[in-house]
């Protein structure tokens, strides 16, 4: 989207019932911040114009959420979203605390050691119960899991584009 970034937040996975409302996966905690009457977007094709929509109604659904949106009443409108991506524009999240990061802030950075030992691209974020886990793509392209708890991250540097780590011996040993 020309002007403001566009984050994505989550993705429309199913409709449910026939008023409208669909289940989506959040990307993050981001959507579960949003409220009713927030606006999101959704992106139909890739270098589209995004639609905005206005939240109505928003239920839990285990890890999953169901949202209606503002002038979207049919089972028709709703199967037009499932699929999409819900995104919101970078000046609407709210800011965090000293130390906390949205998941797109993260993906790109270079993972690098305290003695600056470049060891991959964070590729993605994945949430578990105990704790998040960065995916980093080595220079070999192989995928590597970095649990996201203070004994393993050091230091993050979004504006330099850098996460410094001390990975668990034996993580790296065979790349």
């Amino acid at each position: 989207m020309g002007g403001p970034r566009w984050v994505p937040v989550g993705k429309v996975l199913r409709t449910h019932g026939i008023r409208g409302a669909v289940v989506v996966a959040p990307y993050g905690e981001t959507l579960d911040r949003r409220r009713p009457g927030d606006r999101v977007f959704v992106q139909a094709s890739p270098g589209g114009v995004p639609r905005e929509l206005r939240i109505e109604d928003k239920r839990p659904l285990r890890s999953l959420w169901i949202l209606s949106f503002e002038g979207i009443q049919d089972l028709g409108g709703a199967r037009r979203l499932v699929g999409l991506e819900l995104g919101v524009p970078e000046e609407d999240l709210e800011p965090l605390e000293e130390g906390e990061y949205y998941h797109h802030q993260l993906v790109g950075l270079e993972v690098v050691t305290e003695s600056g030992t470049a060891l991959g691209r964070i590729v993605g974020v994945m949430e578990t119960k105990a704790h998040d886990l960065y995916a980093v793509e080595t220079d070999s392209g192989r995928e590597i899991l970095l649990p996201a708890v203070a004994e393993i991250i050091k230091a993050v540097d979004v504006t330099r584009g850098i996460m410094v780590v001390d990975p668990p011996e034996g993580l790296w040993d065979d790349l």
